[in-house]
Formats: C-alpha cells, structure tokens, sequence
C-alpha cells in the first residue's frame, strides 16, 4: 500500500516538475496511461492516480477522445465600462505588450458598419493585434474605426504605440464600454499557431461596442482570448 502510493506520488512530483519548470508548456499533451505505465514501470492504475491527483490540482485536464494535456491558466476578465488591457494586466502584477499583425484601411464588412453608424463599405481603420502578457500571447485583437473620423489614425498610432494615447491626441479624452456579447468556439488553425495552442482549445469570444463621451459609436471590437477564463463583476456603484 505504502509503495503504491510512493509510486503515484513520484509520477505525479516528475510531471509537476516538467510543468514549472516549462518542459511542459500549457496546452502541451501528455504521453498515453500506457506509455507513462512504461516509462516508470508500473501498471495503469497508478499513472490513473496520479493524472486523478494532477487534475484535482489543477495542472492538467483530460477530453475525452483526444488524451490530457497541460492546463492553461485562469485569467481574470473584467467587464467593466473602462476596459483597459495593460492598466488591468499591470494590477495584476504582470507586464502586458502587443504585436501589430495588421494595421491600414479598407472597406467595412456590413455588420462593422452598421456597429459603427457608417454606410455600408464606408472606409475604416482596421488594427490586429497579439496580445501578450509577460511575453507569453494570450489572445488577438480586432479594433474598427471610422475612417473618415480619424484619417491619421494609422500613423497616430505607430508613433504612439497605444490605441488610448492615439485617441486622446485626436480628440477622444475618454470612452466607455456600451455593449459586450460572449461566445466561444474552437480556434482557427492561424489561431492556434499564433497563440501557441492545440486545436482543441476553446476561445472565448467577446464583440463589443465602445463609445466617446457624447455616447457617439467610436469603436467596434473583437477579442480572442485563450484558456479558461473567469469572469469577475466589479461591484455595484456607492451613492
């Protein structure tokens, strides 16, 4: 009995090993029941322990037909009315970047139009980003302007790095978030090689409206986000 439970527990201890010390990198698959049972000589009821104790601590996840695999870490959304990636990302004591994917201007598709008050095909700024957070990508996103509102948008932005810096200098102090929807759906295979994870993983998919201070539609959005996600609510307003 005491060795059973040495066995399992030493299983466990060299793959929680692999994992913090990134042998192992989230979304990564685990070997087969048969081939761990091989690799520590033991038979399948122990590895069965042992993969039980690591989803129990949240290090791994098992789906069915497809094998287990290292589990991505939860990471806090906040719907508030001022969504701010890197202000939300640095209070949580990490450091946020983005890579410019796309950045021009081109004709809207009906749907962004129709968000954003404009004709159908009416000219807009379309930015994409990866987002990361402490180096490692965690989601993309989709940013629509109008471009007849902000001409210079695109080389606003180079200079400045920051879609908040860019609107202030041109003439938007502040905006707010009006509406968010949220849906999911497995990735794309462009998606998962730029946010380094398996197929199998589900985004989480959020399409939101931001507006300025007159509650005029400034921006049409849509974020990609990876992992398991847990969605905070700020608390209501005090009088």
């Amino acid at each position: 009995m005491m060795m059973t439970q040495t066995l399992w527990r030493k299983i466990s201890q060299n793959i929680e090993r692999q994992i913090e010390e990134k042998e192992l990198s989230p979304g990564d698959k685990l070997p087969t029941e048969y081939e761990l049972s091989r690799q520590f000589m033991v038979n399948r009821h122990t590895v069965r322990r042992a993969l039980s104790y690591l989803q129990d601590k949240g290090f791994i996840e098992s789906t069915q037909g497809r094998g287990t695999f290292v589990r991505r870490p939860t990471r806090p959304v906040t719907l508030n009315r001022r969504p701010r990636f890197a202000e939300a990302v640095i209070l949580q004591g990490r450091s946020p970047s983005v890579k410019v994917l796309r950045l021009d201007i081109r004709s809207s598709e009906p749907h962004v139009a129709a968000e954003l008050g404009l004709a159908a095909g009416a000219p807009i700024v379309f930015l994409e980003r990866l987002r990361l957070v402490d180096d490692e990508p965690t989601g993309l996103s989709l940013h629509h302007f109008s471009a007849e509102r902000f001409p210079t948008f695109p080389e606003m932005y180079r200079a400045r790095g920051t879609i908040t810096q860019t609107l202030i200098d041109s003439g938007v102090p502040d905006y707010t978030r009006r509406r968010t929807s949220i849906s999911s759906r497995l990735s794309m295979p462009m998606e998962a090689e730029l946010l380094h994870v398996p197929r199998h993983i589900p985004l989480l998919i959020q399409r939101y409206l931001n507006v300025d201070g007159l509650g005029r539609p400034l921006e049409y959005g849509e974020s990609r986000g990876t992992g398991e996600v847990t969605v905070e609510f700020p608390p209501p307003p005090t009088d």
